[in-house]
C-alpha cells in the first residue's frame, strides 16, 4: 500500500508541474508541493538518509545561509520571508526520499515524453494566443517570461530521450529544446531565449560526445536547428525585434542606454552597490528595493518591482555574500548528484543534472526563478526525479 503511494506521489508531481502550461503551471506547482509534503510526512522519518545526500545538503546548506543572515539585516517581517523562497527547494529532498518505497519508478524515456508533451503544449498555446488571439506576448495566462522559462526547461529536458531511447524515433525529441525556443521567441522574452538557447547547445554537445559517431544524429540535430532558425526568423518577419538581435538586446539590460531597458540596469547597478556597502550579509528582503529606489528614483520609483529581476541580483541583496554562495550551491545541487559514480555511469542522470544547472543559470542572469514560483518547483521536480534515480541505483 505505501509502495504504491509512494509511485502515485512521485508520479503525480512530475506530471502535473510539467504537463500545464502558463497559468495552470502555478496549480501544477501547488499539487507537486502538496505532494513533496505528503512524501515527507509519511516516508521522511524512515528514509531520512536522504537528507544527509550531498544534493539535500546543498539544498539545506543554502536555506541556512540565507536564513543565517537573518539577525543582521533584520528590519521586519518581511525579512522573515528570505528562506521561505528557497524552502518549495526542499520539494527535490522530499521526493528523493520516495526512491526506496516507490515499486515503479517513471523511466527516463517516460520522463522525457512527459517534458517533449508538455513543452508542445505551451508551443501549441501559445501559437494560439499570437496568431488567433492577436496577443504580442503569449503567456497563457501567466506571465510572459514565466510561460517561456517553464516551455524552455521542460522542453531542453526532453532530450534525455535521445539517449535513454533507441531507434530513429528517439531523435523527435529533439523536437523539445525547438519547442522551447519556439514559445520564448512568441513571448518574446530574452532571458528565456537565452535560457533555452544554452540549454540546447549544452544538450547537443553532451549528445555529441555520445552519438557523434551516428549519422542520423547528426541529420537530426542539423533538421532541428534548420527548424528552429525557420520558426525564429518567421517571427522576426512578423515584428519580433528581440529575436532579431537577442545578443544586443540581451547586453542593453546590463548598461545604461537611454532606452525601456535601463530599468534593469539600475536594478543590477544597484544589487552591485549592495554587495560593496553590506558585502557579507546584504540589506535582506524586506530592503531589497531600497537602494535602487533611492539611487535611480525616477526609474525605479513608483514602478511597483518587487525584486532585483535576477536571481544573483535578490540573493545578493537579500543575503549578500551569504546569498550568492547560497543561490551557487542551488545551481550546484544536481551536479552533486554526479559524485556517485553509478550515477555517472547512467547518461539519463547525466545529461538531466547538466541541463539543469545550466538551465537554471542561464534563465537567471536576467530573471528572478527562485521564489514560490513555478520556475522553482519544476527545477526542484525534476531535481526530485534524479535524486530518485540516483538513489535507487546505490540500494
Amino acid at each position: 500500500m505505501l509502495s504504491s503511494l509512494a509511485t502515485i506521489l512521485l508520479s503525480v508531481a512530475v506530471v502535473a508541474m510539467i504537463l500545464l502550461p502558463g497559468y495552470p503551471a502555478y496549480i501544477g506547482a501547488y499539487v507537486a508541493l502538496t505532494a513533496a509534503l505528503l512524501a515527507i510526512l509519511l516516508f521522511g522519518w524512515g528514509e531520512r538518509a536522504v537528507f544527509s545526500h550531498p544534493t539535500s545538503l546543498a539544498i539545506l546548506c543554502a536555506i541556512l545561509l540565507v536564513g543565517g543572515a537573518l539577525p543582521f539585516v533584520y528590519r521586519g517581517p518581511q525579512d522573515l520571508l528570505a528562506p521561505v523562497l528557497i524552502l518549495p527547494m526542499l520539494t527535490a529532498v522530499a521526493l528523493g526520499a520516495l526512491a526506496r518505497p516507490s515499486k515503479w519508478v517513471p523511466s527516463p524515456s517516460i520522463f522525457a515524453a512527459i517534458c517533449l508533451v508538455g513543452s508542445l503544449v505551451a508551443l501549441v498555446g501559445g501559437a494560439y494566443e499570437h496568431f488567433v488571439v492577436g496577443l504580442y506576448r503569449p503567456g497563457l495566462g501567466n506571465n510572459p517570461i514565466h510561460y517561456a522559462s517553464l516551455a524552455a526547461m521542460s522542453g531542453c529536458l526532453a532530450m534525455i530521450g535521445v539517449i535513454s531511447c533507441r531507434g530513429p524515433w528517439r531523435y523527435l525529441y529533439l523536437l523539445g529544446p525547438v519547442s522551447g525556443i519556439g514559445c520564448a521567441v512568441f513571448a518574446d522574452s530574452r532571458g528565456p531565449m537565452l535560457g533555452a538557447l544554452v540549454m540546447s547547445a549544452v544538450g547537443i554537445l553532451t549528445l555529441t560526445v555520445w552519438l557523434r559517431h551516428e549519422r542520423l544524429f547528426r541529420i537530426a540535430v542539423l533538421a532541428s536547428a534548420l527548424l528552429s532558425a525557420s520558426v525564429t526568423a518567421y517571427l522576426v518577419i512578423r515584428g519580433n525585434g528581440r529575436a532579431a538581435s537577442i545578443v544586443q538586446s540581451g547586453l542593453d539590460i546590463f548598461r545604461f542606454t537611454g532606452g525601456s531597458d535601463d530599468i534593469r540596469t539600475a536594478l543590477y547597478v544597484s544589487a552591485l552597490e549592495i554587495l560593496r556597502t553590506s558585502p557579507l550579509v546584504g540589506v535582506g528582503l524586506g530592503q531589497i528595493m531600497v537602494t535602487a529606489e533611492t539611487k535611480f528614483p525616477n526609474l525605479i520609483g513608483g514602478s511597483g518591482l518587487e525584486n532585483l529581476h535576477a536571481d544573483w541580483a535578490n540573493f545578493v541583496a537579500i543575503a549578500g555574500t551569504l546569498g550568492l554562495l547560497a543561490w551557487l550551491l542551488l545551481l550546484a545541487a544536481p551536479l552533486l548528484l554526479l559524485i556517485d559514480q553509478k550515477a555517472r555511469l547512467d547518461r539519463s542522470i547525466v545529461l538531466g543534472s547538466v541541463l539543469l544547472t545550466a538551465g537554471q543559470f542561464a534563465l537567471g542572469v536576467s530573471n528572478a526563478t527562485f521564489g514560490v514560483l513555478p520556475q522553482t518547483v519544476i527545477y526542484a521536480v525534476v531535481l526530485g526525479y534524479l535524486l530518485v534515480r540516483a538513489r535507487r541505483l546505490a540500494l
